[in-house]
């Protein structure tokens, strides 16, 4: 009803990019959405690449309050293949250089930095939080714990394990409960202590673009 279409027609969600080109454009973007909903925190997905820092500088300047970026591992099950191997740089950097230009512009204070990509560990998420990451972002992994094959058929309605489809057969064979993840996330939660006790750091908050604590692993 709310897309004006009839029963039986296959809707994609169509993202307003097709008319950003600049900064300008994607500030207009922020501005209609907070009229919009005026209470909404406004995200922007960035892609780690190189100048990621300076896009990022003027998504704060825009007025978004979050800020995604992105790496190169990972992507969901109905992006391609060239897609997922082909593009964008690991989070690392991306997070990295935004952190800095950010700081360096006085604009960090203004954004929430999220970090996302094939993270799995707690040690993942110490390094993106040392790196300048506020937040993280988990996707493959708790799949995993709910019982994902990773069989690349997200987008075909044929999920072999009840995951993502919507055929009430396959539906059935989903084993999946929230205990699982939970229990995922708790013990990540606990590696992450363990990370900050021998680090002698008492809250998380304080580990936030501490980059002293990292080193270059000998080959």
């Amino acid at each position: 009803r709310s897309r004006h279409s009839v029963p039986g027609v296959g809707l994609i969600s169509p993202p307003p990019h097709h008319d950003i080109y600049s900064i300008e454009d994607l500030a207009q973007l922020i501005y209609d959405l907070k009229c919009a909903n005026p209470a909404a925190r406004i995200s922007v997905k960035l892609v780690s690449e190189v100048g990621v820092g300076v896009v990022a500088a003027g998504v704060a300047k825009g007025k978004s309050e979050h800020i995604l970026i992105s790496g190169h591992d990972g992507g969901t099950g109905a992006s391609s293949w060239t897609g997922i191997k082909g593009a964008g740089l690991p989070w690392e950097l991306g997070v990295a250089e935004t952190h800095q230009t950010l700081t360096l512009n006085n604009l960090r204070s203004r954004v929430v930095l999220q970090a996302d990509g094939q993270m799995r560990t707690g040690f993942d998420v110490l390094v993106a939080a040392l790196l300048g990451a506020d937040e993280f972002g988990f996707s493959t992994a708790p799949l995993i714990v709910m019982g994902c094959t990773m069989m690349r058929k997200c987008h075909l309605n044929t999920c072999p394990v009840g995951v993502a489809t919507q055929d009430p057969e396959l539906r059935k064979k989903f084993e999946g409960k929230p205990e699982h993840v939970v229990n995922f996330f708790f013990m990540v939660a606990e590696e992450i202590r363990g990370y900050m006790a021998r680090l002698g750091v008492n809250t998380f908050q304080d580990l936030i673009g501490r980059t002293q604590f990292l080193r270059q692993r000998e080959s």
